[in-house]
């Protein structure tokens, strides 16, 4: 009777479901290491769109003044951090999309 009793599906080693074992290790870690970028990304974006903000709405600062400012601390702080070339094409991409809106609101002014 006991050749008639089925074969085992998948590995005599498997692990139980709650253990870690599921995950390779160089995928987990590449997890991590993605969202500790992600979240190095945020946290530098908000950092100057805040900054920004508050320096020209609330501290009188000029808009250029605080863009350059605010700029030049985007660009030193993502090479202090490692962040790459495409951190400081996205420093400039929003120096330059601050200067297209400050051209509306020129634009915007000068029709009223």
């Amino acid at each position: 009777m006991a050749s008639h009793a089925e074969a085992p599906k998948g590995p005599v080693e498997t692990p139980p479901p709650h253990t870690d074992a599921y995950m390779d290790m160089e995928a987990r870690r590449a997890m991590w290491q993605g969202f500790g970028k992600n979240i190095q990304w945020q946290s530098m974006i908000l950092m100057i769109v805040l900054g920004y903000a508050t320096f020209t709405l609330t501290m009188g600062v000029p808009w250029i003044g605080a863009m350059i400012g605010f700029a030049a601390f985007g660009i030193i702080g993502g090479l202090l951090m490692n962040m790459g070339g495409a951190w400081i094409a996205t420093v400039v991409g929003l120096c330059v999309l601050g200067l297209i809106i400050q051209a509306l609101i020129w634009l915007g002014s000068a029709f009223m």
